[in-house]
């Protein structure tokens, strides 16, 4: 990877960002509104003709950086989007304890600076894993809503004297739900089938993994193709063990981490479930884990962690998954 006269760390918040301009040397600190005109002004014309010689560099946190991560990838500048994690253990390597927004943007700058040959360059997702990406979300969002409006129905039935008429209107709302819940699964279903097919076949070779983790896993990941190793992709979405490294000096190594991508985490979870009963592999681990005398909770996490490693390999490879397959109903 080539290296940058410049890095441009920048703290990213709803309304505003706060933006440190380093080069090695000194800090220039600014903090502007959130808004294109402003960004354009004040980061993309000033470098303009210097495109080459600056990244940009920022937290993946939430959904407030995307746009920004954009914006600029659009005009043409290198930008890179760092786990809020890998921040935080350069924080505690460098045991800073002051938490600003000057000094986060200060901190994302000093790191990309020192640790550039390592930033993974954003690359956008193109608009078919953004149209997979919001199908799953919009069916996780309607089975949310499905399971609150059915323990209402249920809890109103549970009275002893209730308005038949209430509980019919919680009936339609159930009936509606699930329609459109099932419409949009086919679609999903569909989408994948003709646009990710061979990935699609793979991911579904692992027992354990069905629509919601494969539509997941490629709306997030792709092939994982900007992605190593393994141990990169499970620190991702902050399901790593040791989700750092930072030259060949520091390495932090802990326990799983939250940080990263929560409702990544919770599709694995669903898959998880599923893979501790019909996938050997993951079976196996599962077992010894609770035999050791590991919390169950902890034992599913190594197992959500497995499943990803075994889609990280059926992905990179092109090979199916070749343990012992049970056809099963999956999640």
């Amino acid at each position: 990877m080539k290296s940058f006269h410049t890095v441009i760390g920048i703290d990213v918040a709803k309304t505003s960002l706060s933006i440190s301009f380093f080069d090695g040397k000194k800090h220039l600190f600014q903090e502007i509104d959130y808004t294109k005109s402003t960004i354009k002004k004040t980061l993309m014309t000033p470098y303009k003709k210097h495109k080459q010689e600056v990244v940009f560099v920022m937290e993946g946190t939430g959904v407030y950086h995307s746009k920004l991560a954009h914006w600029l990838y659009e005009e043409g500048f290198t930008v890179s989007i760092v786990n809020p994690l890998i921040i935080k253990r350069y924080s505690q390597m460098l045991l800073s304890r002051i938490k600003t927004d000057k000094a986060d943007a200060r901190l994302i700058a000093e790191y990309g600076f020192e640790y550039q040959h390592k930033l993974t360059i954003f690359q956008p997702k193109n608009s078919t894993q953004v149209a997979v990406d919001n199908l799953i979300k919009a069916i996780d969002d309607l089975l949310h809503q499905k399971n609150i409006t059915a323990n209402q129905y249920h809890a109103l039935q549970k009275q002893a004297h209730h308005s038949k008429e209430v509980a019919k209107a919680y009936k339609r709302h159930l009936d509606f739900l699930q329609k459109e819940i099932r419409d949009l699964e086919k679609l999903l279903h569909t989408l994948l089938e003709q646009a990710f097919a061979k990935e699609y076949a793979l991911l579904l070779s692992i027992p354990g993994i069905g629509l919601k983790v494969a539509a997941m896993i490629i709306a997030l990941y792709g092939k994982f193709e900007h992605f190593e190793t393994a141990k990169q992709a499970c620190s991702f979405v902050g399901m790593a063990p040791s989700p750092y490294e930072s030259g060949s000096s520091v390495k932090g190594r802990g326990s799983i981490s939250k940080q990263g991508n929560a409702f990544a985490r919770k599709i694995l979870f669903m898959g998880a479930l599923s893979a501790t009963v019909h996938n050997p592999l993951v079976r196996q681990q599962y077992q010894r884990l609770l035999q050791n005398g590991k919390h169950k909770l902890v034992a599913l996490t190594a197992a959500a962690n497995k499943l990803l490693r075994q889609a990280f390999g059926v992905l990179k490879s092109g090979v199916p998954f070749d343990g012992n397959y049970v056809k099963v109903q999956t999640i």
